[in-house]
């Protein structure tokens, strides 16, 4: 089942590269290069941090594959894409899917700092968010515009709260549940500020 959800949660994400880097004018190299990062690039980060080198996405280059796949099949039906009366519905699903990664990746990033005896809160909780969110924050990096989890939508944030129900919950807990109540917990909270329209507030400029 983790397998499985991380399948979703990688090739969501690496369509939503692909299309970033389709809408910047980048060339097919460019295109899969934004899929891969996109998908891969927080676990990519993580692993660095944690000095679990070599990355995992060259050791088992299966999520890269994945990620390659992916863009090439939306280099395909970009066109198709954009001009289908159901563009709306996909982006829609697409969201869905998305919400499912940022969860699965959360967990997983944290099982994996853990794994490699890490105890403190804040790194393993931190390690989490990072593997979420690290490959959409490289993906803005390289299209040179303002990360988007900086400056609007709550993303960042519903991992972090499922992160901390996560650690702090296997405590009192089994550890299956309560990963299982944090990955309802970031679905839940991200699909509802998708629906509500709801982002973090900023600072009004007089």
């Amino acid at each position: 089942m983790t397998f499985f959800l991380e399948v979703i949660g990688t090739v969501a994400f690496a369509f939503a590269g692909a299309l970033v880097a389709i809408d910047n004018d980048f060339d097919l190299f460019g295109i899969l290069c934004m899929g891969v990062m996109t998908a891969c690039g927080g676990g990519m980060t993580r692993d660095i941090i944690l000095g679990n080198t070599p990355p995992m996405m060259f050791r088992n280059p299966v999520y890269v594959a994945m990620a390659v796949v992916t863009g090439l099949l939306t280099v395909l039906i970009y066109n198709k894409f954009i001009q289908s009366r159901y563009k709306d519905k996909i982006l829609d699903m697409v969201s869905i899917l998305d919400a499912i990664g940022l969860a699965i990746f959360t967990i997983v990033g944290m099982d994996l700092a853990m794994q490699l005896g890490h105890i403190r809160a804040f790194l393993v909780c931190a390690m989490g968010v990072l593997t979420a969110v690290g490959g959409g924050l490289l993906r803005d990096i390289m299209v040179n515009v303002k990360p988007t989890i900086l400056t609007k939508e709550v993303y960042a944030t519903a991992s972090m709260v499922g992160s901390v129900i996560y650690y702090y919950g296997m405590m009192i807990i089994p550890q299956g549940i309560a990963a299982a109540i944090s990955l309802v917990v970031i679905f839940g909270l991200r699909m509802w500020t998708i629906i509500k329209h709801i982002n973090l507030p900023v600072v009004e400029k007089k």
